[in-house]
């Protein structure tokens, strides 16, 4: 996000963290303790998050500052550190209720993360009257430190412990985080921002593989759960990736009204699938095929896993019948004349596959793929959330066809 607001050149190589699998001898030769992020900047290696950001700082004078100018007041330069340590006492709130056990010590977990969220919300509160970031007319290193954690911890607080700080903009006035809420939204006014948002589903199954653990407290977060993983609606009719679609996970997670209409995020959703359409192919048909070795931590991520060839050529054609009817650019995602007449070649590939010897097999074998590739559709890694939405829901709505026959 700095990299991005301040407009420099840079190249990304991509690491994996450990629990989805080996790190390559290149990286851990210039990062023994194969910890990330890492930066290269002009053949010096920076290490950590903090000393990137301040390195960026002193080595572009040229571009955007986000940190407090010379000419800056005590008062501001004084907030901006209380900021950055308001940031580090929020996170570690985060950690202890998110990660420690339920009962007793997880209430007084929750009590101890409301009171520090309460802070965060006074003190943006105080600036209310500006554009909204944490010091108040400009975005600064302090949001961009905010905000991979205030995005997480609204996910997954949701996820795992059915407490919901994000609203949508029609509930604002209902919610006791009203000032945490228009931060939101002055980050998605950001470019910068909108590049890395993620969606719930993706953070609530990243996150326990990378911290170790997160504890669940079904009595409240059952059906929070049920509607990120796109099970069930809040209402609890019809599942939240099942057309007709209602607002991002049946309300759970507010709409991303910055981003795209219906129409262009159908495009999207095709642009992704077709454009890698092979590699693709070859991904969701593990899910017909054997399970790595060894295993990783992370329970969607299995880098040695072996596809099954035998159920390609019938994934790649559902594949093909889904990105048609995502291109009928259809008013009301609902049914509609061209996707029941997909819905009939799709029956007529089923009716095939009773020709072959292992018909049981190449049936059960296709499901398995087509769900494998649903589960792992990833935001914004794969595509951004109405894209994203969409193509699950169509995916399930090929899967509901192949079940049905």
């Amino acid at each position: 996000m700095t990299l991005e607001q301040k407009q420099i050149p840079y190249k990304i190589e991509k690491v994996n963290m450990r629990c989805y699998g080996d790190k390559p001898a290149s990286f851990l030769k210039m990062q023994p303790n194969g910890n990330i992020p890492v930066a290269e900047i002009d053949g010096v290696i920076y290490n950590q998050s903090n000393d990137i950001l301040y390195s960026l700082e002193e080595l572009f004078p040229n571009h955007e500052s986000l940190v407090c100018s010379k000419d800056s007041s005590a008062d501001e330069r004084d907030r901006f550190q209380r900021m950055l340590r308001l940031e580090r006492q929020l996170f570690g709130a985060w950690m202890y209720w998110l990660t420690g056990p339920a009962g007793t010590g997880g209430k007084r977990n929750q009590e101890q993360f409301i009171q520090v969220l309460r802070i965060v919300e006074e003190e943006l509160k105080q600036v209310s009257d500006k554009k909204g970031f944490f010091m108040g007319d400009r975005v600064t290193m302090v949001d961009f430190m905010f905000a991979p954690f205030l995005e997480r911890t609204v996910a997954s607080l949701l996820f795992y412990k059915g407490f919901q700080i994000r609203v949508s903009s029609e509930e604002y006035d209902t919610t006791e985080f009203y000032h945490v809420n228009k931060w939101f939204d002055a980050m998605e006014s950001l470019s910068s921002y909108r590049l890395t948002k993620s969606d719930y589903y993706t953070h609530c199954w990243d996150l326990p593989p990378q911290l170790g653990g997160c504890s669940f407290e079904p009595d409240s977060a059952k059906p929070y759960e049920e509607a990120i993983n796109g099970i069930r609606n809040l209402n609890g009719q019809g599942g939240s990736w099942e057309f007709p679609l209602l607002p991002h996970n049946g309300g759970v997670e507010p709409d991303w009204s910055w981003c795209n209409d219906v129409n262009m995020a159908q495009l999207e959703a095709v642009e992704r699938l077709s454009y890698n359409h092979e590699a693709i192919v070859a991904f969701a048909s593990r899910g017909a095929g054997k399970k790595g070795m060894p295993p990783v931590m992370a329970p969607l991520s299995d880098p040695n896993a072996v596809s099954n060839p035998n159920v390609s050529i019938s994934v790649d054609a559902i594949l093909k019948i889904v990105c048609h009817v995502m291109l009928l650019q259809e008013s009301e995602l609902g049914v509609s004349d061209e996707r029941m007449a997909m819905e009939v070649l799709l029956k007529n590939i089923i009716s095939k596959w009773e020709q072959d010897e292992n018909a049981f097999e190449l049936k059960k074998g296709v499901v398995d793929s087509l769900v494998y590739l649903r589960d792992r559709i990833g935001v914004p890694r794969d595509m951004r959330l109405p894209a994203a939405r969409l193509l699950r829901a169509n995916l399930n709505w090929a899967l509901g066809v192949i079940l049905d026959a």
